[in-house]
């Protein structure tokens, strides 16, 4: 796809296109034309989202067009669609009924001070080395970076995932910094995380003898969830999706 001139305001709709295989795993296009034509919709602002599918196996694509027409033509170049034998099917994407996931309004142009990514969140922790015992051995996060000299480190569930950044309070900051840090100390943090399984994290985190203020619950929405603490008293909320949580 040749993009000529500047963008102009993206069409509200959205369309989703699946690729499925016909009983099997779908053939696929090259990774290069794959990358461009996302690279394309990115550029004008039509992509939205892009992935794989697991069942069935397949590829997944939500963009942005004004009507159906416009999406079709959007996806002639699509590397996908010159395949032969797989099911490839457009439905419009209702935001109303489905929801959106994404932000419809304009964002700002490249290089405006637009967000990009959510890097690091901060936990107010007393002791580093507990902190870390029950973050990577209890939870399994892993220490992303580190600095003794004044006991700051980043941990994660791996690349490319937020951090959480656990800050040890130090009176050489000076007041207000330092008792602005301490009354942080064993706060409803507002952080939740998604696990396989409410249950078996909830018998780990009894394992590590951490407290778990509310057990595992059955929500409206069908998942359930728990929260805990950490040894600080900072509380964390845990949930499993409805399809996890059966049975």
């Amino acid at each position: 796809m040749v993009v000529r001139g500047k963008p102009g305001r993206k069409p509200k709709r959205m369309y989703l296109r699946l690729v499925r295989g016909a009983g099997t795993e779908p053939e696929r296009p090259g990774t290069r034309a794959t990358s461009l034509f996302l690279e394309s919709l990115h550029r004008v602002g039509r992509l939205v989202a892009h992935g794989e599918l697991t069942e069935p196996v397949g590829d997944f694509l939500i963009f942005r067009a004004r009507e159906r027409e416009e999406a079709k033509r959007v996806l002639r170049a699509d590397p996908w669609a010159k395949i032969e034998g797989n099911q490839y099917d457009l439905l419009e994407w209702d935001p109303r009924s489905l929801g959106s996931g994404v932000n419809l309004e304009l964002p700002p142009a490249r290089g405006s001070g637009r967000l990009t990514l959510l890097q690091r969140v901060g936990v107010v922790v007393t002791d580093r080395d507990r902190a870390i015992h029950f973050y990577c051995d209890g939870l399994g996060l892993e220490v992303r970076t580190q600095d003794d000299a004044t006991d700051y480190v980043e941990l994660s569930l791996g690349k490319g995932a937020a951090a959480l950044s656990l800050i040890v309070p130090r009176t050489e900051w000076g007041e207000p910094y330092y008792s602005e840090a301490r009354s942080r100390l064993g706060s409803r943090t507002g952080i939740v995380f998604q696990t396989d399984s409410v249950p078996a994290l909830e018998l780990r985190l009894r394992h590590l003898g951490a407290d778990v203020t509310q057990p595992p619950r059955r929500e409206p929405w069908g998942g359930r969830t728990l929260r805990f603490t950490d040894p600080d008293g900072n509380e964390f909320l845990a949930f499993d999706t409805e399809a996890r949580a059966r049975g």
